[in-house]
């Protein structure tokens, strides 16, 4: 079992949310990918192989969390399919093409 301490405002009923650097660090982006990587892989399904998409925005840090997302990922069995950068629904279209499992969109907060 790993541990990871996040910042008391990070983790949100709908999603995960911080500010770079701040409340919201690489290792963060790393141990949400290692636990949804594991709920993922716990998920069943018939191949036994299991495909998640990783996009992000065209924020400067994007690209680096999204990173650290897709090791955590691969870290607990996942085979990660990066899009790049790209809207929501390009998301959303990949893991359905692509026939992924899951998807993780990394973006900046629109409020």
């Amino acid at each position: 079992m790993h541990s990871h301490k996040f910042h008391d405002t990070v983790l949100r009923e709908y999603d995960v949310r911080g500010i770079v650097g701040d409340t919201l660090s690489t290792a963060d982006a790393y141990a949400v990918g290692r636990s949804f990587g594991t709920i993922v892989a716990r998920g069943g399904g018939g191949d036994g192989g299991k495909r998640v998409a990783v996009g992000y925005d065209g924020r400067l840090t994007s690209v680096e969390m999204a990173d650290h997302v897709a090791r955590g990922l691969n870290a607990a069995g996942i085979d990660v399919l990066r899009i790049g950068r790209g809207p929501t629904p390009q998301l959303y279209f990949s893991v359905y093409h692509l026939d992924a499992d899951a998807g993780v969109m990394v973006t900046g907060s629109h409020n």
